[in-house]
C-alpha cells in the first residue's frame, strides 16, 4: 500500500551478502509448458525457450555445462 508505506526506505545491505548465482532446474523428460519457458526467460533473459530446448536436447549435464560456460549471467 503506497499510501500507508510511504515512510519506507530501501537500505543498501549489499556488503552484508556475498554473490550467489541461483539455477532452475527440472527433471529429464518434463513437458514444460508455455508459462514455464515464460517463467525461464523473465527470471533469466538468456534462457530464451530455444537456449532450453536446446539444453534439454543435449545427453549429459557435462555438455549443457559447456553450452553455457560462456554465457554472462546478469548481475542485480
Amino acid at each position: 500500500d503506497e499510501e500507508q508505506d510511504r515512510d519506507l526506505v530501501a537500505i543498501d545491505a549489499s556488503h552484508l551478502f556475498g554473490a550467489s548465482t541461483t539455477s532452475i532446474g527440472f527433471r529429464r523428460g518434463t513437458f514444460l509448458r508455455s508459462y514455464m519457458f515464460d517463467f525461464m526467460e523473465r527470471f533469466a533473459p538468456h534462457l530464451t525457450r530455444p537456449v532450453v530446448e536446446q539444453a534439454i536436447s543435449l545427453k549429459s549435464n557435462t555438455e549443457i555445462e559447456e553450452m553455457f560456460k560462456d554465457i554472462e549471467l546478469p548481475v542485480r
